[in-house]
């Protein structure tokens, strides 16, 4: 599958609407298993239940499980790094690249930038005005403030931005020399709900930081409250073929990938005795 020359093919696994360890556990199982299968990947998800992510070296102190449970949202650990999300009213996707594909680059920031251009090409077609900026960093003191446990109230070096506000957040993790990127494009303001269940700060403190995340946040509804996951979804599929000049070709998890998925999920729960990132 993984051609070289005009319109390498990818594999498209596409639409699944599942539970957050489940997803983490598949995107980790493909990652693990890509380097032997020589598969290149996009994988374009839902949640479901409404799940908090965590960032693996993140405290889970930061979120207050108990509400979480009585409300129905999930919390799981991501196997990639970065701040706490939640997963509501948007499209995920998930690129995993063996390290003999020719996107594959040893710097992060390279294949950051790829996807990013990427995503960006297809989110134009929606006709929003989004943009790819390289030089937008979080505040050299955000690590110390309140708001440091929130994803979407940092930047860093590449961001995809809608006029002031953060579109798509990102996390990327190299796993047995292959590379895992996924991350989440807001279409509605579902992901503003997290700080009802951050256990820091009081009512007045938490309505701030929800102003803050409001202005610096972007969702694609603001701009066409018509846009739905459907249309997101084609347009980032057009993004990658347009961009890469790559062929999709449909597809599965492998038999053992599902087994591997299985065997992972409950390692990314938050509630887990199981839960660990070390995955060695």
């Amino acid at each position: 599958m993984a051609e070289t020359g005009k319109n390498p093919r990818w594999r498209l696994i596409d639409g699944e609407s599942a539970p957050g360890t489940h997803h983490m556990a598949v995107d980790m199982a493909m990652a693990q298993l890509s380097a032997p299968l020589n598969i290149p990947t996009l994988r374009l998800y839902t949640w479901n239940p409404p799940a908090i992510s965590m960032g693996y070296h993140q405290s889970l102190s930061d979120i207050d499980i108990q509400k979480c449970e009585r409300d129905g949202i999930d919390v799981v650990i991501r196997p990639t790094g970065g701040r706490a999300i939640l997963h509501d009213q948007e499209l995920t996707y998930a690129v995993v690249l063996p390290p003999d594909n020719p996107c594959y680059h040893k710097d992060i920031r390279a294949v950051y930038e790829l996807i990013s251009r990427c995503l960006t090409n297809g989110l134009e077609k929606l006709n929003v005005p989004v943009r790819f900026e390289r030089a937008v960093r979080t505040p050299k003191n955000f690590n110390k403030g309140d708001k440091s446990s929130l994803c979407y109230a940092s930047s860093v070096q590449y961001e995809i931005r809608v006029g002031s506000g953060k579109l798509v957040g990102s996390a990327q993790r190299r796993v047995n020399n292959s590379v895992l990127q996924h991350g989440s494009i807001l279409i509605g303001p579902g992901h503003l709900k997290i700080i009802d269940y951050m256990t820091r700060g009081d009512a007045a403190w938490k309505k701030s930081v929800h102003r803050y995340m409001q202005r610096h946040t972007a969702c694609l509804q603001e701009f066409d409250p018509g846009i739905d996951t459907e249309q997101v979804r084609r347009a980032v599929i057009e993004g990658f073929k347009n961009e890469l000049d790559i062929a999709f070709e449909p597809g599965d998890l492998t038999d053992s990938e599902k087994q591997r998925a299985e065997q992972l999920q409950p390692r990314f729960s938050a509630l887990s005795k199981q839960w660990d990132m070390t995955f060695e």
